[in-house]
């Protein structure tokens, strides 16, 4: 990793998520301690599996927060699957008495999600160097003005 970006055999970039997942109902099953730490625990285990690293994760009473990096080789969809699926499973099948109160059935997670990327160049950022990058390519040229995708209509 070389300031912050990562590199593979022919890539090198940064891809960061924010997700946030929320219990069957909304229901605030993370005030239990243990519920909330095995929750994590069996989150980060599928991220490991999956070779995806969780920069952060913490819960609310009622939902869970994670910052994920290194996530390219999966859909925003795929990963969050993954995460949920793997996590429902193994706390219905081993501690669903903690929760049963609360949740029943085969439910744990409810079916939708949040999720968001997160980067550090903002959409200025890349609209400039859209338009600046490419005036080095044509310094040379006997060709005029150069116009951008950004400022065609112009």
């Amino acid at each position: 990793m070389k300031n912050g970006l990562r590199s593979s055999a022919h890539t090198v970039g940064e891809s960061n998520l924010h997700l946030q997942f929320t219990p069957a109902y909304r229901r605030d099953i993370f005030y239990n301690k243990l519920v909330k730490e095995l929750t994590i625990a069996y989150i980060v285990e599928r991220a490991q599996q999956l070779k995806v690293f969780i920069s952060a994760i913490d819960c609310g009473p009622d939902h869970i927060h994670l910052f994920v990096e290194n996530w390219k080789n999966w859909s925003i969809k795929g990963l969050a699957c993954e995460l949920k699926k793997y996590s429902s499973r193994n706390m219905r099948k081993g501690h669903k008495f903690m929760f049963e109160d609360k949740l029943w059935g085969n439910k744990f997670w409810s079916a939708g999600y949040f999720h968001r990327t997160v980067g550090v160049v903002t959409k200025e950022t890349v609209k400039k160097y859209v338009k600046e990058s490419q005036k080095k390519h044509w310094n040379n040229k006997e060709v005029g003005t150069q116009k951008t995708i950004i400022n065609y209509a112009s």
